[in-house]
């Protein structure tokens, strides 16, 4: 129960990253963007946590679940346009630039933009970028968010990550899943099958300066 799993071990490591990199991080208030059934509120420390999805049924799903959360109707652009006094401790984006095709990936640079101003100062942001079929040239987009966020948090942590070669046919057992993604946790050149699938993005930026 204190895990994630995904259905890939890519996306269970992200799921990994995700909670180590959150439980180290507190505050007031957290947002979930594209958060959906608010399946990674468990990893948040803040006292407030706030779900953004355009996906009404997922919301109401998760809010039956999470009864103190607060559900948010809206696209992430439109809820960080509308929301920058809100001085947030805590950012989570995961599984919509580059992944989600709901998400307008052209954007990505702005909205990462968007999520650090809607920080306040010392708060910290998680997100992940992925290649969205080709869309999105991941080496480019590294060396720019790179460039953006350079001196704006007193850490910035960014890995590539892919998809391991899995030995086994789907259906995969949640319990390999799991192992096959700690490996890869543990033996960096895993994540990218030693440099060749670079498909995807993480970064964790702490303590907005």
């Amino acid at each position: 129960r204190s895990h994630r799993i995904g259905s890939t071990s890519a996306k269970t490591l992200l799921w990994i990253w995700v909670k180590k990199d959150l439980s180290k991080i507190k505050g007031d208030t957290g947002a979930d963007l594209a958060g959906g059934t608010m399946s990674n509120k468990k990893f948040f420390k803040t006292n407030k946590y706030i779900c953004v999805d355009i996906d009404k049924g997922k919301l109401e799903k998760g809010k039956n679940n999470n009864l103190d959360a607060i559900a948010v109707n809206s696209k992430i652009q439109d809820f960080l346009k509308e929301n920058q006094q809100i001085n947030l401790d805590v950012l989570l984006c995961v599984q919509a630039m580059g992944t989600n095709r709901f998400f307008e990936h052209d954007e990505v640079l702005k909205v990462v933009s968007s999520m650090h101003n809607s920080l306040r100062k010392g708060g910290s942001m998680i997100f992940n970028v992925g290649k969205q079929l080709g869309k999105l040239d991941i080496i480019t987009m590294e060396n720019e968010l790179s460039l953006m966020l350079r001196g704006k948090f007193k850490r910035i942590d960014s890995k590539f990550y892919g998809f391991l070669l899995q030995p086994f046919q789907r259906p995969i057992l949640r319990p390999v899943l799991l192992i096959l993604a700690y490996l890869m946790n543990i033996f960096p050149p895993l994540r990218t099958l030693f440099g060749l699938k670079k498909e995807k993005l993480y970064f964790c930026c702490q303590s907005k300066l």
